[in-house]
């Protein structure tokens, strides 16, 4: 333990010396960020692809911002889709000269999975950011280099496992070479996991190290509730993962973990035999005693699960995360503050308010904005769906808080948008309205799920037009809500949140004064029932109707 515990602070010293040439790059940047922002879009503009050509865009590394911005318009995924199937049929090199390294799933507004490419350019820009953040965190809290760190997969749903294995990737995997294979080797879980069967077999396994590694020091996911649910199930699987740990074989599970170590440790096997199931601080610190900082979401309607999370750990420090995203990174933790990542891509800004579009050098405090991102994965000019307020600056870069999604609901990571939310209430329009007279009102994100059962889920609310005799309205709201939670597991992040426990099985609820009960929410937050309007999708942060709920 004592020649361990050197090598790890050795590995720790070797990463954040890497770090600091990255660290200091951006904190010169700080200081000048027009300068380096121009540097950043002329780099870019070098290697933009045949596709950009075939626009008669006209653009190479001495294009102006000014010049860009005129002839470029801004662009969403609809722009890029047809050209990114391309290249991955055909290798072409359609958005960037660079060559693509691998494709990337996520969630899409009018598909359901966009593929974004990762080129080494792309992946150097993600590096960018991630150099500055980890020097500071190592700076703030000292003691998560003492000991063992885990950062969470990018895991895929189960059923796009054997079809997409080689896109499947890490947080750490973001990372230089270098300072990938230091971070590797003090990391808790190994990466294989992430190519288990299924995603219940990868979190077995991702308890099994975590309960190994009782000297982990970082705990670092996206959304709280992917920790959380790792909790719970930890909780639920205590037994066996006591026999897994006690004779170092996965049983049951070998098969499915059949390119997973499996770990072994007697002395946790018996704290787990010994341990009640209830998840307290005091039963989890004993698992992990020298845990010293979490990181994770927590704004927006992440708030309430990352406090949930910090409440487990009362000794540990927490930490937000910065907005990132498939297509690129816009904000990092940085000294107490959420800094744009300058030295990564090129950012340009919207006005929520009068539509103006600033570079980031312009902006002013206490704008609402949603960012535009130029990078070196081939997308120009490519408009997210945050909304981000600026809050001030740290040398001459503007700072940012994360205000919400602007056009969808992000529970948990699984980002649903009006468009998808349409597409099902549409779908059960159709298929009910006659036969039936239902008419659908709103997909309803439950936040704070239901007094039972915790976690959040979608709920449709719809209304009928006629009497509905009671049997048939139960066996109603059962058969839509099986076709409901098929469409949704549809959507790449939907399904893997679901993979993962983080959601709920989505319900529908049936009331002949559903729209008075949309209202509710409305006239709770203080405003006027003429005024109140019907939305697709929305947060509902107010108790479901008593019984609809898993």
């Amino acid at each position: 333990m004592w020649g361990r515990g050197l090598l790890s602070r050795g590995l720790h010293q070797a990463t954040r010396h890497v770090s600091r040439a990255g660290e200091q790059a951006f904190r010169d940047a700080l200081l000048n960020p027009e300068r380096v922002q121009r540097q950043r879009l002329a780099r870019i503009l070098e290697h933009t692809g045949s596709f950009v050509a075939e626009k008669g865009w006209s653009l190479d590394r001495n294009t102006s911002w000014e010049v860009f911005s005129a002839r470029v318009p801004v662009t969403d995924y609809t722009d890029w889709a047809t050209e990114i199937e391309r290249q991955r049929q055909t290798g072409e090199r359609r958005l960037s000269r660079m060559t693509v390294k691998r494709y990337q799933p996520t969630s899409g507004s009018t598909s359901k999975v966009k593929w974004i490419p990762y080129t080494q350019a792309y992946l150097s820009e993600l590096d960018q950011a991630i150099s500055p953040w980890l020097t500071d965190m190592y700076l703030r809290h000292p003691g998560i280099a003492r000991g063992r760190h885990y950062w969470s997969f990018s895991w895929m749903p189960t059923e796009l496992r054997q079809t997409a294995a080689a896109d499947v990737n890490n947080d750490l995997q973001l990372l230089a070479s270098g300072k990938r294979q230091l971070m590797s080797a003090v990391k808790a879980v190994p990466d294989s996991i992430a190519l288990a069967d299924t995603s219940d077999d990868s979190q077995f396994a991702t308890l099994a190290y975590l309960l190994v590694s009782e000297d982990l020091s970082l705990l670092s996911v996206w959304s709280p509730t992917f920790a959380l649910s790792l909790f719970d199930r930890l909780s639920v699987l205590r037994d066996e993962l006591a026999t897994v740990l006690k004779c170092g074989h996965w049983g049951n599970r070998a098969s499915c973990l059949r390119n997973v170590q499996c770990p072994r440790s007697t002395l946790v096997a018996a704290r787990l035999k010994q341990w009640d199931g209830r998840l307290t601080p005091g039963a989890l610190s004993r698992f992990w005693p020298k845990l010293a900082l979490i990181s994770s979401w927590d704004t927006s309607t992440s708030a309430i699960w990352a406090q949930q999370l910090q409440n487990l750990f009362p000794g540990a420090a927490f930490q937000g995360k910065g907005l990132w995203a498939t297509e690129g990174v816009v904000t990092i933790p940085y000294q107490g503050r959420y800094p744009l990542a300058v030295t990564s891509h090129f950012y340009e800004f919207q006005d929520i308010e009068d539509g103006t579009i600033l570079p980031a050098w312009k902006l002013e405090t206490g704008q609402r904005v949603r960012p535009l991102l130029t990078t070196g994965s081939g997308l120009l000019r490519y408009g997210m769906k945050d909304h981000l307020r600026v809050t001030d600056r740290l040398g001459e870069c503007p700072c940012f808080e994360f205000l919400g999604r602007a056009d969808g609901v992000d529970m948990v990571g699984e980002k649903l948008s009006p468009e998808s939310a349409m597409q099902v209430l549409d779908l059960v329009y159709r298929r009910y309205r006659e036969t039936d007279g239902l008419r659908p009102i709103s997909l309803l994100a439950a936040v704070n799920g239901t007094a039972s059962s915790p976690t959040p889920f979608y709920w449709m609310l719809c209304e009928c037009t006629g009497a509905i005799e009671e049997g048939r309205k139960q066996a109603l709201e059962q058969e839509i809500s099986a076709r409901l939670e098929t469409e949704l597991q549809g959507y790449f992040h939907y399904k893997l949140a679901r993979d993962l426990g983080q959601l709920g099985r989505a319900q529908v609820f049936i009331d002949a004064n559903a729209r008075e009960v949309y209202q509710e929410r409305g006239l709770r937050r203080g405003m006027i029932s003429g005024d109140i309007k019907i939305e697709p999708l929305m947060i509902w942060d107010i108790p479901v109707p008593e019984g609809c709920g898993v």
